[in-house]
């Protein structure tokens, strides 16, 4: 079995991703026949996740200053796309579409990192660092 490690590429104030979204999102590529694929946004996050970040964002303004858009679904989306995997990211294009109700992800995945889902015999782990700088890593369990 060969275990990659995934991070989320560069500096960050403030993470988003966490390591049950990132399990639900390589289901989702893992169940897909295509390496493009439309993902509902209920499908990869925790239940009221948005409305805490909403919060959350609006709680700590020094930090969204930084941030480009404060709007939850469009920072997830950037996330996603700082994903990588061996040094190369996981998804090569993320965007987001709200249509009433629903919002989801239109996702194109990296040749790559598509393939390496696709194997049976490789497993993922999340790694990032703490507040100390120390490395922190997670085992990703998707089916």
């Amino acid at each position: 079995m060969k275990e990659y490690k995934i991070k989320i590429k560069g500096n960050y104030d403030i993470l988003i991703i966490n390591p049950k979204m990132i399990s639900n999102l390589i289901a989702k590529v893992n169940q897909s026949d295509s390496k493009e694929l439309t993902v509902s946004a209920d499908e990869i996050l925790p239940d009221k996740y948005v409305e805490y970040l909403s919060r959350v964002l609006k709680a700590n303004i020094e930090t969204t200053k930084a941030l480009q858009t404060i709007n939850p679904y469009e920072l997830i989306a950037k996330e996603m796309e700082k994903l990588q995997v061996n040094n190369e990211n996981c998804f090569d294009n993320v965007k987001v579409t709200e249509n009433n109700d629903n919002t989801s992800f239109d996702i194109d995945t990296n040749e790559k990192f598509y393939m390496l889902v696709k194997q049976k015999e490789n497993s993922f782990k999340y790694v990032y660092k703490n507040e100390n700088g120390e490395e922190i890593s997670v085992l990703l369990e998707y089916v």
